[in-house]
């Protein structure tokens, strides 16, 4: 018996599809699924990690248990297993050209989950609104600027219909733009001329209405998607992975990345289910036969039940993912440029003072400058805190 934790809000048909199926090409092998609420698991987890009863398999959602050793590597599974990790997205198991980063799934070019699906951030736009506003289509790469970003979301407000919509500018920029290369350094970064610019310009497209503003009432990652499936926005920032939503709601809707300011490296946010394997478990051979066979067959089970994208862009062709849809072919297109992020321990947490910097700055309370300077202090207080800390775990 293989005990098998997870996120609950994760699971779907496709999950328990996976385990279905791997258990009858494995009679000798039963997998029992518990799923926690994404709140509870990393505490369920590293409680089970400190008493020595992890599960066998679980959502490797820390970096803190890749670099602690508490995860096993998986590089001989896609050896023995002809996973090529040349076709998977290189925001999930790394690019060895870009050190100090955070891709999902590896550490110290050490591979310690796989997946079955590419979750990411893009730009979805609705092509007839665009048409009947007179404004062209962005292309899928290179992405827009912001500036170019904003004013044309102005150019396609209409009463009752937002141009775009986007959440606080931290959750879709690159992060070179908030911290230094090493991820141990914010001023200069987080509160340099062009962060502050584009910031400032993000809020302006947010005070002229252009784009709703952040509250409680409209959340743009909660309500966008809602919004444009509706047909009431013209474009929005928004998950890659709800397309089949939008094409059954007859949304004529087109793929973009999202945008950067000008000279910066565009980046934009990619996730998956990294299913790994914990260190202790009394059976590491079938838990890796579980993970190899999600990665494999499970990416295809998960793609024909839920629509997902397949983590190996190769499988995606080979199971005709896009349908020669065009908003599928230009997700495809992005998605072959993806990078992770400089790394940066609880980055969430440490950037707090900058969603309330970004507050200040759309209700008018504070400049740009002021907002951003204000905050830079605390960020980089509670930056060192959670550096010591990871540091600590990693038993640095």
């Amino acid at each position: 018996m293989l005990k098998f934790w997870g996120v609950a809000e994760n699971t779907d048909k496709a999950s328990s599809q996976i385990i279905a199926k791997f258990e009858k090409l494995h009679p000798n092998i039963q997998v029992q699924w518990t799923g926690y609420p994404e709140s509870q698991y990393p505490t369920k987890i590293s409680t089970a990690l400190a008493a020595g009863s992890p599960p066998d398999i679980g959502d490797i959602s820390s970096r803190n248990w890749m670099a602690a050793g508490r995860v096993l590597p998986l590089n001989d599974v896609a050896a023995k297993n002809h996973i090529n990790l040349a076709n998977w997205n290189k925001g999930i198991v790394g690019d060895p050209s870009r050190p100090n980063t955070e891709p999902a799934c590896s550490y110290n070019n050490k591979l310690y989950c796989l997946g079955t699906y590419t979750g990411a951030i893009v730009l979805l736009y609705n092509k007839d609104m665009y048409k009947a506003a007179g404004v062209t289509p962005p292309p899928a790469w290179p992405p827009m600027t912001v500036d170019e970003y904003v004013k044309t979301a102005c150019k396609l407000t209409r009463k009752g219909v937002y141009g775009t919509a986007y959440g606080d500018p931290i959750t879709f920029l690159p992060w070179e733009m908030y911290v230094s290369g090493d991820g141990k350094t914010v001023a200069g970064h987080m509160n340099s001329p062009q962060t502050i610019e584009t910031a400032q310009t993000l809020a302006e497209g947010i005070k002229h209405k252009c784009a709703p503003s952040l509250s409680s009432a409209f959340d743009p990652w909660a309500q966008g998607e809602d919004y444009f499936a509706q047909g009431k926005l013209a474009s929005v920032i928004a998950n890659f992975d709800n397309l089949t939503r939008y094409e059954k709601s007859g949304i004529n809707y087109g793929v973009a990345a999202i945008p950067a300011p000008a000279g910066v490296d565009p980046f934009f946010s990619i996730w998956t289910d990294g299913i790994g394997v914990f260190k202790g478990t009394a059976h590491p051979t079938e838990a890796k036969e579980f993970v190899a066979f999600a990665a494999t067959q499970g990416q295809r089970i998960r793609s024909q039940i839920t629509g997902n994208v397949p983590l190996d862009l190769k499988v995606a062709s080979q199971i005709n993912w896009a349908q020669g849809k065009p908003g599928r072919e230009e997700g495809l297109q992005i998605l072959t440029h993806s990078r992770p992020p400089v790394f940066v321990p609880d980055r969430w947490t440490v950037y707090g003072p900058e969603f309330d910097a970004f507050g200040y700055l759309t209700s008018g309370k504070k400049t740009a400058k002021q907002a951003y300077d204000d905050a830079v202090p605390a960020v980089q207080d509670n930056l060192n805190k959670a550096w010591q800390v990871w540091d600590n775990a990693a038993g640095k």
